[in-house]
């Protein structure tokens, strides 16, 4: 009897142990394409979506989507990613290319797998009646806690 209780302790902390190995190692975890429309956000509800950090590993715009490869830890919860689309306090002219903002709410995920994917946004809401392209900005916060702002063209 004492023989098969070794074993079934060996075998449990074995377990154990690359349990929680998995939610520690980096490892880079490549996920499909998914596609969405941004969200508006202004005054009233611009915390109503979190700003845990991310990292843009590439954006372009493609047609009418604006193409993101984003990459974040984890690997334990969902992440939920959103482009939010920030609305000017005022609407008096001239007002400021649109801007947008990715976040991320990774929900608490203490796993440190290193997930990359690819979203893709319609952003064909932004276009202006007779202009054939529109500048617009992209900023997503950081590992580092800092926001970083990139301006694209959209031509249609």
């Amino acid at each position: 009897m004492k023989p098969l209780m070794k074993t079934i302790s060996a075998a449990f902390f074995l377990c154990t142990f690359f349990f929680l190995c998995a939610c520690t190692d980096q490892e880079e975890i490549k996920l499909a394409n998914t596609s969405a429309k941004y969200v508006e956000l202004n005054y009233s509800n611009y915390n109503s979506l979190k700003t845990d950090p991310i990292t843009v590993i590439s954006a372009k715009v493609d047609g009418d989507y604006l193409v993101l490869t984003l990459q974040y830890g984890g690997g334990c919860e969902e992440h939920q990613v959103d482009l939010a689309l920030i609305q000017p306090e005022c609407g008096t002219p001239p007002l400021p290319p649109p801007t947008f903002e990715i976040r991320h709410n990774a929900n608490d995920d203490r796993c440190k797998a290193l997930i990359t994917k690819e979203y893709s946004f319609n952003i064909s809401g932004i276009r202006k009646e007779g202009k054939r392209q529109t500048n617009f900005i992209l900023s997503a916060k950081n590992t580092s806690g800092t926001w970083e702002s990139t301006q694209y063209t959209y031509k249609y």
